[in-house]
């Protein structure tokens, strides 16, 4: 008995999942554009136009610094808080002048880093924000900070 052989052509995809396809590409070119896009626009003096200057983010670390200080002296920080805050200012403020990730960087990738300064002042802070007790008062931490800040150039 004879098999009949019959040619079956494959099956169509239906249009919509063409363009399905093509919209699924957009998509994800435009999320890749947005993400690598230009963050600021350089002015014409070569600096960042919306990134404000260094006096002006030493100023408002300062201030915080200070805050952070009158509340844990008037009790409304804990004392191990008020350490902890202290130190991620000082490394807050580093980062944003250099653009860096300075507030996940171990002591020594800042030592690698050339930022020693910072460093051996965050290190000095460290026994207070780490231990069960403070090692130091409030104050002295504070006094770190602003020294780190104030040195900063």
């Amino acid at each position: 008995m004879p098999a009949e052989s019959t040619f079956y052509a494959p099956l169509q995809y239906q249009p919509q999942w063409m363009w399905l396809g093509v919209v699924l590409i957009v998509l994800v070119a435009g999320w890749y554009g947005w993400l690598f896009r230009p963050h600021r626009a350089l002015t014409s003096a070569g600096r960042m136009s919306d990134q404000p200057d260094l006096e002006t983010m030493r100023s408002r670390c300062l201030e915080a610094i200070e805050a952070t200080a009158a509340d844990a002296d008037a009790g409304r920080v804990p004392v191990r808080d008020a350490h902890q805050r202290l130190s991620f200012l000082v490394r807050e403020f580093a980062g944003a002048a250099t653009a860096l990730p300075v507030t996940s960087m171990t002591l020594d990738e800042l030592r690698h880093e050339g930022f020693d300064g910072l460093a051996e002042g965050i290190a000095e802070i460290y026994p207070s924000e780490f231990s069960a007790l403070p090692v130091q008062p409030v104050s002295h931490s504070a006094d770190i900070a602003r020294k780190v800040v104030q040195a900063w150039n």
